[in-house]
């Protein structure tokens, strides 16, 4: 009886230790945001905790799930918003092609809600 009740022990103690382990092994994969925004610019990051606005300045690119901004003078990223605001000459890649303003053209913004797939000039 002694013999059973020791043999029953290690095994309770090994299948245990197999669970334990193979707990610790599992994984998930990670879950990407779908409105996760990557930019790079050359000059000037700026952050207003304030107005909860990030700055961007000099050859900005900033891309998001459905557009990409390419070589703009100023963008301004709006977290209580959600908006994205180019200022100046840019180059914008949309499924359907490209629209290009130049620095020296008569200054309108573009103005893009995260999240959306339209972006309005204004």
């Amino acid at each position: 009886m002694n013999n059973k009740l020791k043999s029953m022990k290690k095994l309770f103690i090994t299948v245990s230790l197999i669970l334990a382990i193979g707990m610790n092994c599992y994984s998930q994969n990670e879950v990407e945001p779908e409105n996760k925004l990557t930019y790079s610019c050359d000059q000037i990051v700026k952050q207003n905790f304030e107005e909860g606005t990030i700055t961007l300045t000099g050859n900005v690119n900033l891309k998001t799930s459905v557009f990409e901004f390419e070589n703009a003078d100023k963008i301004v990223l709006s977290k209580k918003t959600k908006e994205i605001f180019v200022i100046g000459g840019y180059k914008v890649y949309l499924n359907g092609g490209t629209i290009t303003q130049k620095s020296t053209s008569e200054k309108k913004w573009l103005r893009y809600k995260i999240g959306e797939s339209v972006a309005y000039v204004e």
